[in-house]
């Protein structure tokens, strides 16, 4: 199933930054993003089930708290030259209302932008090309420097991903109950509630209003 993401933060080419994570000890992940800490985990599952990170996450986390997006990948094409490094990440499921300024925030991290810089640096002459297309560079050309370059606003689309059905992704409105005071860890839980406790009878496969 499509899932897209919008990112926070910086975009380089795969390559360059597969050089990066080998020369700091790091498998390469040719093109291959790496997978969320709830990725594959079924609603009511405890988190301890599961590995809390991969470990390109873990070593941008304990650098400077980044998380790295990995390349845009659409299924039966072939994998994006290109991967995302960003510091603020909001997936969409099917429709949803985003706070930018509270979920997307332009202020970037200490270092950041530093960090942007030193991974480039492992561009070789022959890759110049890669760092000139679009995304590489703010819109506009960087008038005034208004726009910082680690701190780029795009939407990727991330197919054969699961969406995690749990909070801080899925908002307050969607583990609600509408009927009573009733709040859920995830929606197929607030779904059951609704149908053995207050006997609505849902559309199959029906889809939150906001995630």
């Amino acid at each position: 199933m499509g899932l897209a993401t919008i990112v926070r933060g910086f975009k380089v080419p795969v390559a360059v930054l597969d050089r990066f994570f080998e020369s700091n000890g790091l498998m390469p992940t040719y093109g291959f993003p790496p997978f969320y800490y709830c990725a594959g985990r079924h609603p009511g599952q405890p988190p301890e089930d599961f590995a809390t990170e991969d470990p390109h996450s873990a070593f941008f986390r304990a650098k400077l708290a980044a998380t790295p997006e990995g390349a845009a990948d659409i299924h039966n094409q072939n994998t994006s030259e290109h991967a995302y490094v960003s510091y603020a990440y909001v997936m969409v499921f099917c429709q949803r209302q985003i706070d930018v300024a509270r979920e997307l925030p332009d202020k970037i991290p200490p270092g950041f932008s530093e960090l942007r810089n030193e991974i480039l640096g492992f561009a070789n002459e022959d890759e110049q090309a890669l760092l000139r297309v679009a995304g590489m560079q703010p819109a506009g050309g960087d008038v005034e420097g208004k726009q910082d370059r680690a701190s780029m606003l795009f939407v990727v689309v991330t197919d054969e991903r699961e969406y995690p059905w749990e909070g801080p992704f899925l908002h307050k409105s969607d583990r609600c109950c509408d009927e009573c005071p009733e709040e859920f860890e995830n929606y197929t839980s607030l779904q059951h509630h609704w149908m053995e406790l207050h006997g609505l009878i849902l559309p199959r496969g029906i889809l939150a209003d906001d995630i």
